[in-house]
């Protein structure tokens, strides 16, 4: 039974989703298109960028994942699955056609009503792009609430650069509306195009740093440096946000898989983020 949002009165009953298309990212990462069968669902389902799902196949178990496509398409939602498990391996056995259970969406979101006015800067590595595929994404179907747009995507080898293809596509436009897309490797001598890590590809941003938004989502040893680099430069700590998915099972703070921090300062990823601010990561302890 839904309530009237359209959202499930008990927090473990599933929406059908049915899969329109799979694609191919990298040689562990698709790109799923889904639909949800229930119109009354899929007119009312709304989410934020940054937050995720628990998708489940019925008899083997569910597994959270981030929402990757534009929050204002409606009925509608990506994901970008990585196979590397139980789950997710059946996932990605999936067919056009084939049904899955859907809960969600979850998490807080990165606050995009606090970005407008600003510049934007996106910083992702490694499957850090899923996530902030649906921020760059708002940007653009917002685009007249932001000022100048950067987005710096990183991996280590070029084959595992997720999106590459489409942010490539997007360079023409993008230089027309102000948008910077900056795309490096760091272990990949082979790769034709830019070398480094974030950080050594700052001065390509476009951005002011006094008034810029930074979201940020890559492994935990890129944040110490970007936040020492970022805060040097000139960037507000206010507008600094990471999104963090450690640990996260149930997706309602039950199960206590992503407890985090102190008897003080007690965080679950899953409902106090996985969005947190620069103040939050630097005051929680295990946050990163």
């Amino acid at each position: 039974m839904t309530n009237n949002n359209g959202s499930k009165e008990n927090i473990y009953d599933t929406n059908k989703c049915r899969l329109l298309r799979r694609y191919p990212l990298t040689e562990q990462e698709d790109l799923f298109l889904f639909r949800f069968e229930d119109s009354e669902v899929a007119q009312n389902w709304r989410f934020k960028p940054g937050q995720f799902v628990q998708v489940s196949l019925l008899g083997l178990g569910e597994v959270p994942i981030s929402i990757c496509s534009s929050a204002r398409r409606m009925g509608f939602f990506e994901l970008c699955i990585r196979n590397a498990g139980k789950v997710t391996s059946q996932i990605h056995e999936l067919e056009p056609g084939d049904l899955v259970g859907i809960r969600g969406p979850y998490g807080n979101g990165f606050p995009m009503e606090q970005f407008h006015g600003r510049d934007l800067l996106c910083v992702a590595a490694g499957l850090g792009m899923a996530p902030l595929r649906s921020v760059f994404l708002y940007a653009i179907d917002n685009r007249w609430q932001f000022g100048n747009i950067t987005i710096i995507n990183t991996a280590k080898y070029g084959k595992e650069l997720l999106f590459e293809k489409e942010l490539e596509a997007m360079k023409d436009i993008a230089t027309a509306e102000n948008i910077a897309i900056v795309q490096s490797v760091t272990r990949d001598p082979e790769y034709p195009s830019l070398h480094g890590r974030a950080t050594e590809h700052m001065d390509k941003a476009n951005v002011d740093p006094n008034n810029c938004a930074v979201a940020m989502c890559g492994p935990p040893a890129m944040y110490r440096g970007m936040f020492d680099h970022l805060v040097e430069s000139g960037y507000d700590p206010r507008y600094i946000w990471v999104t963090l998915e450690r640990k996260m099972y149930c997706g309602t703070g039950k199960c206590g898989h992503c407890n985090i921090g102190t008897a003080t300062s007690w965080k679950y990823a899953c409902k106090d983020g996985p969005v947190f601010d620069y103040y939050a990561i630097n005051s929680i302890p295990g946050l990163i």
